[in-house]
């Protein structure tokens, strides 16, 4: 006789970057422990990997392309996976930078959306007959590895070459995959700096995991020459964006 099978809940979320769909589940021992390997682990291609594994083990009945998923989708699944798994509160500690105690902050993992910004596009017109259309950074290509001789315009470079679908003018599209990286390289260092800094604001205002939380201090402080305690008081509102900024 088998043993008992445990049955596990499901639920659904709908992908940011398309609306779409899609039922889950939460993650089980199996997917703790191909996380946790991987984050003893601190190599950032087997932490990638193993992201990528639990979020296809969890996804239940649409095939997910989870290779070609923007890094937001990926955040945005795996955030309510998470949630789903080990509870919907999020509490973070920051440390106070007045009394230099710390700060408790909770909230609530349904609350975190993907931040849209209106003036964002991913057809970006350089001039009246010429154009490029970007696609978002995956979860392979979302962090470039800086060397020490890479300057700031070498990393946005390296970024923009990743993520250019296509080049247009009034005659023909050029496919970024029909092109070496040199010969979009030589593209992309033939632009002013005006057209470059357009290119650039693309990352700027993509989408991306955001919330607003406020730290508020109330820890006890003693004043010089005073005898009663007084509340620290400090206050400051952030932004937490990206994955990372969620967990501590």
């Amino acid at each position: 006789m088998g043993l008992p099978k445990i049955t596990t809940p499901e639920y659904s979320l709908e992908l940011p970057s398309t609306g779409k769909e899609y039922k889950y589940r939460p993650f089980l021992v199996r997917e703790e422990k191909i996380l946790l390997i991987a984050m003893e682990s601190e190599d950032e291609k087997q932490i990638i990997s193993a992201t990528k594994q639990v979020i296809s083990n969890c996804i239940i009945g649409d095939e997910l392309d989870i290779d070609n998923l923007p890094t937001f989708d990926i955040e945005y699944i795996f955030l309510w996976l998470r949630a789903k798994s080990k509870g919907e509160i999020i509490e973070l500690k920051y440390k106070c930078p007045t009394c230099k105690g710390d700060i408790g902050v909770s909230f609530n993992a349904e609350e975190v959306k993907i931040k849209k910004d209106e003036k964002h596009d991913k057809n970006i017109k350089l001039t009246d007959s010429l154009g490029i259309v970007m696609k978002y950074p995956n979860i392979d290509n979302s962090n470039f590895k800086q060397s020490e001789n890479d300057t700031e315009i070498d990393m946005l470079i390296e970024a923009i070459l990743s993520t250019i679908d296509y080049i247009y003018d009034n005659d023909n599209t050029y496919s970024s995959k029909d092109h070496t990286k040199k010969e979009m390289q030589e593209f992309l260092e033939s632009l002013n700096d005006s057209q470059f800094r357009i290119i650039g604001k693309f990352f700027e205002t993509m989408p991306k995991l955001s919330h607003n939380i406020t730290l508020e201090c109330k820890n006890k402080t003693k004043e010089e020459g005073k005898k009663k305690d007084k509340v620290c008081g400090y206050k400051e509102d952030l932004v937490l964006e990206g994955l990372s900024s969620f967990f501590e």
